[in-house]
C-alpha cells in the first residue's frame, strides 16, 4: 500500500503532509512526497493551468504505483490542485483525496474535483483510510472523510481534535521517494538536492544560511476574524484548540535535523503564537534548546503574549528575530478584526518590551493588513500615525487582506456584498499584492524602517493627504509602485 502526498506550496516545509507521512510510516505504510511550488508564485493568473504539460506527464509517471493520492491546499492554491487532479485522473485510476484548510471549510465544492475530502486534522483519518484500502474493506464510513455516493454527499462525523500532539511523530525528512519541482523538472531529492532547495528559500536567503521550519504546537489563543484559525476553532467548538508538543518532542526533532543536515544553521518556529506558551514552558524549552540545539532562531508573537520575562529567556537561548502581528493602528479596524483587546496601548507595551532587547535581536518585524473592505481613509491614516510612533529599528510586513472562506470576516463581507467576485478577490488574490494607492505607497516606503518619522508625519498631515490621496492620481501610483518595490529590494540587497 503506497500513499502519495502532494503539496503546491512554495515552501517545501509543508508541515501537514510531512507529519501525515511520518504517521503512516510509523504504522508501516509506504509514502512518497511530491512538492510542486506554484510556478507563478504571487503573480495573478486568470486561468487554471499552472504547470506545463511535461511536468504533468512526469508527475503521472511518479504516481503510477500509488494506491492513494493526497493533495493539500489553501484557497490560494485551488487552481493548482484542480490542474493536478484533472491531469492525474486522465491517466490513473488511483483515488484522490484533498485535505487542508480549504477542503475543510468547503468540502462540497472540492468534491467536484476530488474523489474524497479530509475535513480537519488529517493524520488519524488518513491512517484509517489507508488501512481500509490495504485490507480492501469499505472506507465510506471513515471519520473526517467526505465523499460522493450515487450523487449524494456522505459526511462522516468528525473525530475529536488530537490533544496529545506527542502521539504524532515529527515531520518526515527521510528523503525517501521525495520529489520537488526545480527548473521546470521534477527532481528526486537526496542530501545535495535538498540542500539546494532548502538553502534557496526566501527565509534561508534572508538569514543567509540553511533554515529549518517547524511547529511546536497547533492552534492559536486568539480569535481574529480574518484568520483560518477562526474557521477551525468553529469546527472544533467546545474542544481545547490550542495545544503544544512537549519540549522533548520538539528538541528531539531539532537535534535529529541538525545532525542529519549539517547545513541547517537556523530554526524558524512557525507557530501562530509561540509566545502564548506560559513562562514555565518557555523557560523549560529555552534551557533544553540552548543545551542541545544552540542555533539562532525566529518566532512569532502577539501583542497580548509578548512579555519582557519571556523575551529574556528566549533571547538568552538564541532568539535573534521576532515577528509580531499588529495588523492595524485603527481602533475601528481592530474591532472589525476582533482584536479590540489588542489596542494601540497594549501593542506599544509589547513593542517596548521587544525594544529592550534590540541590541540582541537582529530583526524586529511588525505585520500590517491593508485593503480591508470596511476601512476608511481615516483608518489608514490612523495606522500610519501609529507607525510614525514605533521606535526603530523595525521591518514591516505589508499584506493585502484575503477573505478566506469560513472566517467570520468573510461571512460578514459576503452578507454585505452578495455579489463578491470570489474567483478574483479570494481564490486568485495574493496577499502580497496590495492596492496601489497613496497610503499603501507610504506603507511600502516604511517597510525597511528607514523613512524618517518626521517626514512620515508630514506626509500624513491633513493638507498633504487632501492633495495626494486623490483617486485621479491612481494611474501615477500604479507606475510608482513597481519602482518602490525595486528600491526596497535594492536596499535589502536582494536581486
Amino acid at each position: 500500500m503506497k500513499v502519495t502526498l502532494i503539496s503546491p506550496y512554495p515552501d517545501i516545509t509543508s508541515f501537514g503532509i510531512r507529519t501525515i507521512s511520518s504517521y503512516l510510516k510509523q504504522h508501516h505504510f509506504e509514502t512518497q512526497l511530491i512538492f510542486l511550488p506554484d510556478p507563478f508564485g504571487d503573480n495573478f493568473v486568470v486561468y487554471e493551468k499552472r504547470y506545463d504539460e511535461n511536468i504533468m506527464n512526469e508527475l503521472t509517471n511518479i504516481c503510477s504505483k500509488s494506491d492513494l493520492i493526497g493533495i493539500t491546499l489553501m484557497t490560494n492554491f485551488f487552481d493548482c490542485a484542480i490542474q493536478v487532479t484533472k491531469s492525474l485522473k486522465k491517466r490513473l485510476n488511483s483515488p484522490i483525496i484533498w485535505g487542508g484548510i480549504h477542503p475543510t471549510v468547503r468540502p462540497e465544492e472540492c468534491l467536484n474535483y476530488a474523489d474524497m475530502v479530509c475535513v480537519g486534522d488529517g493524520e488519524i483519518a488518513m491512517l484509517e483510510l489507508a488501512q481500509r484500502f490495504a485490507e480492501r474493506k469499505d472506507y465510506r464510513d471513515v471519520s473526517n472523510i467526505y465523499l460522493k455516493k450515487n450523487g449524494h454527499i456522505i459526511k462522516n462525523p468528525l473525530k475529536p481534535i488530537v490533544q496529545e500532539l506527542d502521539t504524532i511523530p515529527p515531520p518526515d525528512y527521510e528523503l525517501i521517494e521525495n520529489y520537488v519541482l526545480d527548473n521546470n523538472k521534477l527532481v528526486k531529492m537526496d542530501y545535495e538536492s535538498f540542500k539546494k532547495v532548502i538553502c534557496n528559500t526566501i527565509v534561508s536567503k534572508a538569514v543567509k544560511t540553511g533554515n529549518y521550519m517547524t511547529l511546536t504546537g497547533r492552534g492559536c489563543p486568539h480569535n481574529c476574524s480574518y484568520c483560518c484559525n477562526d474557521s477551525l476553532r468553529k469546527l472544533y467548538h467546545g474542544q481545547r484548540y490550542l495545544r503544544w508538543r512537549s519540549t522533548d518532542h520538539v528538541i528531539n526533532e531539532l537535534t535529529a535535523i541538525k545532525e542529519k543536515f549539517n547545513y541547517i544553521n537556523y530554526v524558524w518556529l512557525s507557530d501562530d503564537a509561540f509566545f502564548a506558551r506560559n513562562v514555565n514552558s518557555i523557560k523549560e524549552f529555552c534551557e533544553e534548546y540552548k543545551k542541545r540545539v544552540n542555533l539562532p532562531f525566529h518566532c512569532l508573537g502577539s501583542p497580548l503574549t509578548v512579555t519582557e520575562e519571556k523575551l529574556e529567556y528566549l533571547v538568552d537561548a538564541g532568539l535573534n528575530s521576532i515577528q509580531m502581528g499588529i495588523e492595524t493602528g485603527s481602533r475601528h479596524i481592530q474591532e472589525v478584526f476582533n482584536r479590540k483587546h489588542m489596542n494601540n496601548e497594549r501593542v506599544m507595551q509589547a513593542i517596548q518590551a521587544i525594544m529592550k532587547y534590540k541590541d540582541k535581536i537582529s530583526t524586529i518585524g511588525y505585520d500590517f493588513i491593508m485593503d480591508v473592505p470596511y476601512e476608511t481613509d481615516a483608518d489608514r491614516i490612523e495606522t500610519l500615525r501609529f507607525i510614525s510612533n514605533i521606535p526603530k529599528p523595525y521591518m514591516l510586513g505589508i499584506f493585502s487582506l484575503v477573505l478566506y472562506p469560513g472566517t467570520s470576516l468573510y461571512d460578514r463581507v459576503k452578507e454585505d456584498n452578495p455579489s463578491l467576485d470570489e474567483e478574483k478577490d479570494i481564490y486568485r488574490k495574493m496577499y502580497g499584492k496590495v492596492e496601489e494607492n497613496y497610503t499603501n505607497l507610504l506603507l511600502m516606503l516604511c517597510k525597511n524602517g528607514k523613512l524618517p518619522h518626521v517626514l512620515l508625519k508630514i506626509l500624513i498631515s491633513k493638507y498633504v493627504v487632501a492633495v495626494l490621496d486623490n483617486p485621479y492620481l491612481r494611474p501615477i501610483y500604479r507606475l510608482v509602485f513597481p519602482l518602490a518595490r525595486k528600491a526596497m529590494h535594492f536596499i535589502r540587497g536582494e536581486k
